[in-house]
């Protein structure tokens, strides 16, 4: 099982590959916008495929890592031992005991 973020990675470069059109926006980010930044074209491009990626998943109303899991875990049965690890970490985030989260957010 991956992590969360390796999960989110996976899922946001699925994302480009079946939206050329962002892809072909972050490819056209060159080096004089990152020095203008001051960072490097690779961070650059890093920072706006995030923002990309985040404002689709905004607009989709969707959680950033259930998404991104849901996604790119091909294996159903691994992608819900992926979530429940994901949301039993903002359980124990939250002081909350796993049954206490499951009740406050009906799942």
């Amino acid at each position: 099982m991956k992590t969360p973020e390796e999960y989110y990675a996976l899922a946001r470069s699925m994302f480009f590959q079946a939206h050329p059109d962002f892809q072909t926006a972050l490819d056209s980010i060159s080096t004089q916008d990152a020095t203008a930044m001051g960072v490097t074209l690779e961070k650059l491009k890093e920072i706006q495929a995030d923002r990309i990626y985040a404002a689709f998943l905004r607009a989709k109303k969707q959680d950033a890592m259930l998404f991104s899991i849901q996604l790119a875990e091909p294996d159903k049965e691994v992608a819900a031992q992926a979530i429940e690890k994901y949301l039993r970490s903002h359980a124990e985030a939250l002081g909350m005991s796993w049954e206490e989260f499951c009740i406050k957010n009906e799942l």
